[in-house]
């Protein structure tokens, strides 16, 4: 059964009415669904990544992660990717921490993807790299207590939302579907629950509000881990750090922009990721805040402009100006460059 039917069978024969978050994790997460069995990444794909789009992402971020390890561990630990694609920016990370060996080593790797496609491809991508000790898991449960290293890059965005806004009261999204033309469609429901009311008073300045409860969970859970075992977490991402003007849940197919109910189970669907929200947490957790920026600043401060030097230097002229393109889409301000960095870790 494809996910559309699944859906109508599943939730609306119970429900008249389904909340925006559980429709998307439905498209998204459940069986048969999006990023189960989906291949997204790639130009002949839906979206491309960073680390796919050039080296030079994948090998600042190796940088950054081992001169950490080297100065805050130097011994055993874990690192651990979330939600690692086709396996490029892992292999990028192991590629430079060459310059010193002990670093793979002392690493326990853990990868943590749902997606059977995804994890066949990832294992070829790191076969020819010959390290046996890299293990897959479907969710993060680490009862090890070594310090860890957790990294992700356009994780966060993929978790469901609910969507709020007020008119004259506060009203929640919700999904109908209309069985007589086959078609979905939004409604609103006023929201008459006291709790959730009071949640919505901080968004009362734009009266525009997009919450995750799972995106919240995760990361309070990798920050109570490090908490309690020390280590750093850094997250790459889409999002913003104050109130929004308006809803930013959007879905991509084949690298267009497309409707939330085209292609039901085929398509990426992704939010804006609070990162306000997200330090909020880690200050919970007693983490610091090390550093909290753009991609652009992020990369250009930790030394993509003299890789980019490195690279172009005695390469063919269309070799340079493919690296100048790739690299002008990392930091570029309408492309990749005003993506967010967060990196919070022990004090």
């Amino acid at each position: 059964m494809n996910v559309k039917d699944r859906i109508v069978n599943k939730l609306f024969k119970k429900n008249k009415y389904l909340r925006v978050d559980k429709f998307i994790n439905e498209c998204l997460h459940e069986k048969n669904s999006y990023y189960k069995i989906n291949n997204p990444i790639g130009k002949n794909h839906d979206f491309i990544t960073a680390p796919e789009i050039s080296q030079m992402f994948g090998e600042i971020i190796g940088l950054y992660i081992i001169d950490y390890w080297i100065k805050k561990i130097k011994s055993h630990f874990n690192l651990i990717e979330l939600g690692p694609g086709n396996g490029t920016l892992l292999k990028d990370i192991i590629r430079v921490s060459k310059i010193n060996p002990n670093f793979l080593n002392y690493s326990n790797i853990t990868l943590i993807d749902k997606n059977y496609n995804l994890i066949k491809i990832q294992k070829e991508a790191l076969n020819s790299l010959k390290i046996n000790k890299i293990k897959w898991a479907k969710e993060f449960s680490l009862s090890s207590t070594l310090p860890s290293i957790i990294y992700s890059n356009e994780f966060f965005d993929c978790f469901s939302i609910r969507q709020f806004y007020k008119k004259k009261h506060w009203l929640e999204k919700y999904v109908s579907y209309h069985s007589s033309e086959n078609r979905f469609s939004f409604i609103d429901k006023k929201i008459i629950n006291i709790k959730l009311l009071k949640k919505l008073e901080k968004f009362e300045r734009n009266g525009v509000a997009e919450i995750s409860k799972e995106r919240g969970e995760v990361f309070n859970k990798l920050c109570k881990h490090i908490s309690n075992n020390k280590g750093i977490i850094i997250t790459i991402d889409y999002g913003y750090d104050q109130s929004l003007n308006n809803f930013s849940l959007q879905s991509i197919f084949k690298h267009k922009k497309t409707h939330l109910f085209d292609n039901i189970g085929k398509q990426d669907i992704t939010s804006l990721v609070n990162f306000d929200e997200l330090k909020g947490i880690a200050k919970l957790n007693n983490l610091k805040i090390d550093i909290y920026c753009s991609q652009k600043d992020f990369l250009i401060s930790n030394g993509i402009n003299d890789r980019k030097k490195i690279l172009k230097k005695n390469s063919p002229l269309q070799k340079q100006k493919k690296i100048e393109e790739e690299y002008k889409r990392l930091i570029g301000e309408k492309q990749m460059g005003n993506f967010k960095v967060l990196v919070v870790s022990t004090k």
